[in-house]
């Protein structure tokens, strides 16, 4: 069996070469000449780390970088870990994130580079929100304008149809039944309705407010949909 050890301090009269090439040629190419490719490592087997300070499976000083890039080097300054392509023979800042940030992130979130060129995490934002830049930096924000959020609704009795600003409403309807539009006035939402079911739906409106002209819209059709937006005074099908 190879011996995989270093020779032992007097012990191993006659076999320190042999014990020693043997231990060195475990991860060392040995050429057998003497030439510049002859001790490098053909190989590196890595031990598994501990929790004990100072024992981290591959640790890298902080050091200046190469002042021309060379193909395949990894390099280590401050904050930033490099490794050089070689088309180009480019450098290149390998992008990493703080894991112990917000527990090391969630579902949905996003990363970005900040003004100091940092890779920082944007949690996700909340449920409508839209994607937007503040200061130069992504962020998240409220819609701000009409149709942008949207609200998908399956009813089957009679229904006022909602009146949030900035949203457009899609309602499944199923069954004999009503849904009122909301006022047509200062509304700039969009309001799609399907008939899902078999029977009638009625679309009404409020107060003397017309929908091309009439104060109801019937749809008397399985999968039968119309789009209505309002002009500011009436609701119109588009």
């Amino acid at each position: 069996m190879v011996q995989q050890r270093l020779p032992t301090v007097n012990g191993d009269d006659g076999a320190w070469g042999d014990i020693l090439n043997q231990f060195l040629s475990k991860e060392h190419y040995n050429t057998g000449l003497d030439n510049v490719a002859n001790g490098g490592h053909q190989n590196i087997t890595v031990r598994p780390g501990t929790t004990a300070a100072g024992t981290a499976p591959i640790k890298l000083a902080s050091g200046s970088l190469l002042s021309t890039p060379e193909a395949g080097a990894i390099e280590f300054l401050s904050d930033r870990l490099y490794f050089t392509q070689t088309t180009g023979t480019t450098r290149k800042v390998i992008a990493a994130f703080d894991d112990a940030a917000g527990g090391g992130g969630a579902n949905g979130d996003m990363y970005y580079r900040d003004s100091s060129g940092n890779f920082v995490r944007l949690p996700i934002g909340s449920t409508n929100n839209v994607l937007t830049v503040a200061g130069g930096l992504p962020s998240w924000a409220v819609a701000s304008s009409g149709g942008i959020n949207r609200s998908i609704s399956s009813i089957s009795s009679p229904v006022t149809a909602g009146a949030t600003a900035n949203t457009d409403y899609i309602y499944l309807v199923s069954g004999t039944t009503t849904l009122t539009l909301p006022t047509a006035v200062g509304n700039t939402n969009q309001y799609t309705i399907t008939n899902t079911g078999t029977n009638n739906v009625t679309v009404a409106t409020t107060s003397a407010q017309t929908i091309d002209g009439s104060t109801t819209y019937i749809l008397d059709a399985q999968y039968y949909s119309i789009d209505v937006l309002s002009n500011g005074s009436n609701w119109y099908i588009i």
